[in-house]
């Protein structure tokens, strides 16, 4: 059986944290999982050899990681031709300002289109804030913008969001969505 490729791009972990999970949930489900952060060498070295791909980024300033732009450009091809699914992990799926949610949408419709990906399955998940981790200045900034949204503003620890529910959902989805795919691809 072929594996699946979960690849990812993070800027403080968090993202990474969701696409171990994605990962471990498709192995519990039967899968093989090849696990890639695409800001490493090994995300270089990947051949098309995969029956279905999770891909996913976080959104930090309005853009999703450049390496992983630059991987799925570079290999838009293949994974048109494979079920694909993409997460976009960002603070505005964690509130309830509509605007905010719609702008999370647009930006990862504009990634997936710059990209030239057609992403099969879609999901926008709630990251978190990591005071533990910033500098003082960008503690001062989250805080602010949390508390403008009715977020956490307890500076001393960090504050996850994500809705792992819904992330387990989005994967069953997918397993349920490419069932018939992979009788094909096996």
């Amino acid at each position: 059986m072929k594996p699946i490729l979960v690849i990812y791009g993070t800027t403080e972990g968090h993202t990474r944290k969701i696409a171990e999970f994605i990962a471990e949930r498709l192995r519990k489900a039967g899968k093989t999982v090849d696990l890639v952060d695409s800001a490493t060498p090994a995300a270089e070295q990947i051949v098309p050899i995969y029956a279905g791909a999770f891909i996913g980024g976080s959104l930090h300033q309005g853009k999703h990681q450049s390496a992983l732009a630059h991987f799925v450009k570079a290999n838009a091809a293949w994974l048109n031709a494979i079920p694909t699914a993409f997460f976009s992990v960002s603070l505005s799926m964690a509130g309830k300002d509509e605007e905010w949610r719609a702008e999370a949408k647009r930006l990862a419709d504009e990634f997936l289109a710059d990209a030239g990906l057609n992403a099969g399955m879609v999901r926008l998940v709630a990251g978190a804030l990591k005071y533990t981790e910033y500098d003082f200045l960008k503690r001062w900034i989250m805080k602010s913008i949390a508390q403008k949204a009715g977020g956490s503003t307890d500076t001393s620890r960090d504050t996850e969001y994500t809705d792992w529910d819904d992330v387990a959902r989005f994967v069953d989805e997918y397993l349920a969505a490419t069932r018939g795919e992979e009788r094909k691809v096996a």
